[in-house]
């Protein structure tokens, strides 16, 4: 994707302000030539940057919610106030689910741990037949039906995706013939740090050596790229040589253009392979 489509798209983004469910509804009407995998993932990385400044976890911002879904269950509303409330302050429903669980849990339980009430949270959230007050339990559920990137529904879907385009690269390369290995394989000999596809025979593309294959079910922008070259694709470079990278919904062109020698860059698996035993 050229940097003035993307800088369209996460200009629409950064300027939205409500639920990024109803934000993905804006973008598909704006930018309806632009595959609907593509903007979900821009979307994604966007809201994630965004939570970043806007989302703290700060007694007085918990408090703040819970105070304001209190006044709202006082005042009889209708079922949704945890939603409503995150359309306001611009956060994602789950997270602001998960401060009032939070500040809940604090004032019933004040010398329990951080790392076990984070635990407990996170618990309730997935199963909120486990919260004990109804109303509180039905607006939890409406959150994480409606949230559509902080709901450990779609962090399942999400999970779901990345497997299946890890399976449709295994399935081309298997009907190529080439021979590889996968990364619960390598995970038995000890490797910490795998990618997707460890080829037994080198393969070429165009003339680079490919050694590995990564595959990402999402669109690469250039700060997701960089943070993979530096937790992921350098530590594969180390390891095993030169690689690919697949970013099945696409990449920005300056990611393509900083002509890593380490790997390339591609949003298929190549046709133009050269290997052993394949014309």
């Amino acid at each position: 994707m050229d940097i003035k489509m993307y800088e369209k798209i996460t200009s629409t983004i950064r300027e939205y302000k409500g639920l990024s469910r109803n934000c993905l509804k804006l973008l598909r009407e704006t930018f309806p030539n632009i595959q609907y995998e593509v903007l979900c993932s821009i979307l994604s990385s966007e809201y994630q940057k965004l939570m970043k400044f806007t989302y703290t976890r700060s007694e007085w911002k918990m408090n703040k919610y819970y105070n304001m879904y209190k006044q709202a269950i006082a005042n009889g509303e209708e079922p949704g106030i945890i939603i409503n409330i995150a359309r306001k302050v611009n956060i994602a429903p789950c997270l602001i689910a998960k401060l009032i669980l939070k500040c809940i849990d604090s004032n019933d339980n004040p010398d329990q741990q951080t790392d076990t009430s984070n635990t407990k949270i996170n618990k309730l959230l997935k199963d909120t037949n486990l919260i004990t007050d109804q109303k509180l339990a039905h607006e939890i559920f409406l959150c994480t039906l409606y949230d559509d990137q902080y709901s450990p529904i779609v962090e399942a879907m999400k999970n779901s995706v990345g497997q299946q385009y890890e399976i449709k690269l295994y399935k081309k390369m298997s009907d190529l013939g080439i021979a590889f290995r996968d990364e619960i394989y390598l995970r038995k000999f000890g490797y910490d740090k795998t990618p997707d596809v460890k080829l037994e025979i080198p393969i070429a593309v165009n003339g680079f050596i490919i050694h590995w294959i990564e595959s990402k079910a999402m669109f690469g922008d250039y700060d997701i790229h960089q943070d993979y070259v530096k937790k992921q694709y350098s530590c594969y470079w180390n390891r095993f040589g030169s690689g690919l990278v697949i970013y099945w919904f696409g990449y920005l062109e300056t990611v393509k253009l900083q002509n890593d020698k380490r790997f390339i860059v591609s949003d298929h698996l190549p046709e133009n392979l050269t290997c052993i035993g394949i014309e």
